[in-house]
């Protein structure tokens, strides 16, 4: 953990595009949408409580249909291509994975999750700001062979933070509506 600066570089291995799903904000969308003009039809998806671990039950981002809960994910897709270095035995990639080169093919307009990913924020007991550093619980080898400032990664968990109130906001005002018919793509609606 550093306050000004974490050791990390990151070796393009592929996790964080192939095992972690992406939990865009509508702030996120936006941008990808403006970015590469792609319907989110194409690039989002939504995930049942069944299909998605790690988010607990009560988190506001639930979007309610029918009974049922969804809550919005970049696409996850099969791979096309049987290029092994890149799939080391994974079924899936996000949408944006470039399978040839493997990279991210909106890199410049990915969401911020997707920017902080593996760093976690570092608070003090009192909620104060402490620093950055990578989280535990992550199959990230975490290379510790780089120098990362943590002031630019604070400024986008910030800005991060405030994309999460407005699509807080969203969900619960979607989640009043009543209507049978409501699905989760309908979501989509309240923002673009």
């Amino acid at each position: 953990m550093g306050k000004d600066t974490v050791n990390f570089s990151c070796h393009s291995c592929g996790h964080c595009c192939t095992e972690v799903v992406c939990l865009p904000t509508p702030a996120d969308v936006r941008r990808i949408v403006a970015n590469t003009g792609e319907k989110p039809s194409k690039f989002l998806e939504f995930l049942t409580p069944e299909e998605l671990e790690g988010v607990d039950d009560d988190d506001p981002t639930w979007l309610e249909c029918k009974g049922d809960k969804y809550i919005m994910a970049l696409a996850r897709v099969p791979w096309r291509k049987k290029k092994a270095e890149l799939r080391r035995g994974r079924d899936f990639h996000c949408h944006f994975l470039n399978e040839k080169t493997g990279y991210c093919k909106i890199y410049e307009a990915r969401p911020i999750l997707c920017r902080l990913y593996p760093f976690k924020l570092e608070e003090s007991k009192k909620g104060k700001y402490k620093g950055f550093g990578l989280h535990d619980d992550v199959e990230c080898p975490k290379h510790d062979d780089g120098v990362v400032q943590t002031k630019p990664l604070h400024k986008l968990y910030l800005k991060d933070e405030k994309a999460q109130k407005e699509y807080d906001g969203l969900v619960e005002s979607f989640n009043e509506g009543s209507s049978k018919k409501k699905r989760p793509e309908d979501f989509l609606e309240m923002f673009l």
